[in-house]
């Protein structure tokens, strides 16, 4: 019996197993602006051994952190060489590694841990190897920009009571698989929001335009959406592969494409705020007072 029991101390040992496997936390570090972390996602932050995290998240929220754990900066970046399928496996065994150990692990990531951050991949690893998880969701970067620009994704004024999020390319860098026929017919009475589809945007816009999607369909970029280095850019669906050329736009910063009727509200709100100034300048009607209008009724009552 002690044999084995030694036997068993080394095995954990070598494996850097302990006797209970630590939690893993997905946690979503939201859009970019640390002030749009969630409680929970700072709760989690303060009590972790291990975290492993995308490049992109701000200092201010990896402060956060306790100085005795350990940070790992494990991200990747849209179009890198080294975003390659081998190095989301090195995570999940970074993961599986932390939490034998009983470290409390965090994999902290940018938006939400569901829309596009292949969460659910490693919700599958960790629930394969039976390592307790939480996913703590995060703010999109589509309503963190939707937000931050004032472009609401829905309105029954725009006629847009659908949403669309959607990747802007594909594993193999190229044009995504999606329903291009479908999302051309609906492009004024919907929203479509695509992830990472900057470098393809020519193409985006060209296969939308050849199913027929009309040509003035109001399109917005939102680059970097709710940190210090935002910048947006409005055009249509015609014009905008032109425009960001002529306007140099872009510095390397996540961009998302918006598409629909409310990619124009920017506009829209200055309309808006313009006629209100207007209408300061018009002189408002003089107001009869109560009792005059009382003595008018009861006079008009006599007649």
């Amino acid at each position: 019996g002690r044999a084995e029991v030694t036997s068993a101390k080394r095995l954990r040992v070598m494996t850097g197993r302990s006797a209970q496997l630590g939690p893993v936390a997905l946690v979503g570090a939201g859009p970019g602006d640390p002030e749009l972390l969630t409680l929970r996602a700072l709760r989690k932050l303060e009590a972790a051994d291990v975290v492993l995290h995308d490049s992109l998240i701000p200092e201010e929220v990896l402060n956060f952190v306790p100085k005795a754990a350990k940070l790992i900066n494990v991200g990747k970046r849209c179009g890198d060489v080294k975003d390659r399928g081998l190095q989301q496996q090195e995570i999940h065994e970074l993961m599986l590694v932390n939490s034998r150990r009983g470290c409390k692990v965090v994999r902290l990531k940018c938006g939400d841990p569901f829309i596009f951050g292949r969460g659910g991949e490693e919700l599958e690893f960790l629930a394969e190897h039976q390592v307790p998880c939480e996913v703590v969701p995060g703010i999109t970067s589509a309503l963190g920009a939707a937000a931050s620009c004032q472009v609401p994704l829905t309105h029954r004024g725009f006629s847009t009571n659908h949403l669309h999020f959607c990747v802007g390319q594909s594993k193999a860098k190229s044009l995504p698989d999606l329903q291009w026929s479908e999302m051309a017919k609906r492009a004024m009475k919907q929203t479509a929001v695509f992830y990472m589809g900057l470098k393809l945007l020519d193409q985006i816009c060209a296969k939308l335009r050849e199913h027929g999607a009309p040509d003035d369909t109001p399109m917005m970029l939102v680059e970097s959406a709710t940190s210090s280095r935002e910048q947006s850019i409005h055009a249509t669906l015609a014009t905008m592969p032109d425009e960001i050329v002529k306007q140099q736009f872009g510095s390397g910063g996540p961009v998302l494409i918006i598409l629909g009727p409310t990619a124009s509200f920017p506009a829209h709100l200055d309309r808006l705020q313009r006629s209100g100034e207007l209408q300061k300048d018009i002189p408002a009607p003089k107001r009869r007072r109560l009792t005059e209008v009382a003595q008018l009724s009861a006079d008009a009552a006599d007649a």
